[in-house]
């Protein structure tokens, strides 16, 4: 009776919180939509991950693997083995993006770091003068390569550092930064929170020209039930640059074997068919260090993305460990265990105890 009473004034903390975000993100909806276009590397807000943008790009107090750190660095804290991902989108516009990343725990302190790259092709375009003459094509990219670090403070609180060096190459023109990411999150029981930013501080210099990062502030609250593997997710966030949104996701999963996700992001914009709005959906398998991961975002104009991501986990190649048949599990009977008699494996045969 005393776990079902906390369990529900858990949930009624978290829809409280949640239904604050909500109000918070609604009332200053359009603080930065009038400054849309107004930056440089604007790639950097779309993300990445397929797991975490199938549910709807809900992951601040939630996330803890390579590619929850590239939303909130505070994530890595988590990670409990070495990582490599790999992720390949097709965008609604025709674009390619490519992500990868690899990290892990730095000795055996509680410390966790990561390297990534992210790279975005939007293919090429023809160049037309003032006569509507051709001028020829030209190949649009963009490209950024991060660092991160997190550290872990006892079993509750992390707190992560992430920099980035990025470029773009434009028409006749070719672009250069430097930003940085910065979150933290806090693990209670069934209940997490996280906030981070995302680019703030730097600029991108294109040859003279100055223009800002697409800076972001979020905040994020996310319950998970270990017993039945049921996550569920929601961030509120608020960019410097377009309008702020509520993203909401869920995850099930049975036995790190199988997943099943699903979520929606919502833009606090007038534009009826924001292409950021709308459901996502998901799904991820994965066995003896290996897992696949697969999202589809379905865009408010009708359109949809399609990521892909595999992940290896190095340490989990030789099998199933030094214990293929579990027998860890089962308890023994000797009657005085001593260190030349081992404490795992079946009963002790009866003709062997005398």
């Amino acid at each position: 009776m005393m776990a079902r009473r906390q369990l529900m004034r858990i949930l009624l903390l978290c829809l409280g919180a949640a239904l604050a975000m909500a109000i918070v993100a609604a009332g200053f909806a359009r603080a930065g939509e009038d400054q849309a276009g107004t930056t440089g590397a604007s790639f950097l807000s779309l993300g990445a991950g397929p797991r975490i943008l199938s549910m709807g790009g809900a992951t601040l107090g939630l996330g803890n693997d390579l590619a929850a750190g590239s939303w909130n660095p505070a994530a890595l804290g988590w990670m409990d083995q070495g990582t490599v991902m790999l992720s390949h989108s097709s965008l609604d516009n025709g674009s390619l993006q490519e992500w990868a990343a690899m990290g892990g725990k730095l000795n055996s302190s509680g410390t966790r770091w990561s390297l990534s790259g992210l790279y975005q092709g939007d293919g090429s375009f023809e160049g037309r003068d003032a006569s509507n003459n051709s001028t020829g094509s030209f190949s649009v990219t963009s490209f950024a390569a991060g660092a991160q670090v997190a550290q872990q403070f006892g079993d509750r609180l992390t707190i992560g550092f992430g920099l980035k060096t990025v470029m773009e190459k434009l028409p006749d023109v070719f672009g250069i930064g430097t930003t940085f990411d910065g979150g933290v999150q806090y693990h209670q029981g069934m209940v997490s929170a996280g906030a981070a930013f995302q680019n703030l501080g730097g600029h991108m210099s294109y040859q003279g020209a100055v223009y800002p990062f697409p800076t972001n502030y979020g905040v994020g609250l996310a319950l998970t039930h270990a017993r039945t593997g049921l996550s569920v997710a929601i961030d509120a966030n608020f960019p410097n640059a377009y309008a702020n949104d509520i993203r909401a996701g869920a995850e099930w999963r049975w036995k790190d074997v199988l997943a099943l996700r699903a979520g929606y992001r919502h833009e606090m914009s007038d534009i009826t068919d924001d292409p950021l709005n709308g459901p996502t959906f998901g799904l991820g398998a994965g066995t003896n260090g290996f897992w696949l991961d697969y999202g589809y975002l379905v865009s408010g104009n009708q359109d949809g993305q399609h990521r892909l991501a595999i992940t290896f986990y190095p340490g989990r190649w030789g099998g199933l460990g030094s214990d293929p048949y579990g027998q860890g599990d089962i308890p023994n009977d000797f009657d005085k265990p001593t260190k030349k008699t081992p404490l795992i494996g079946p009963p002790t045969p009866p003709d062997l105890k005398k």
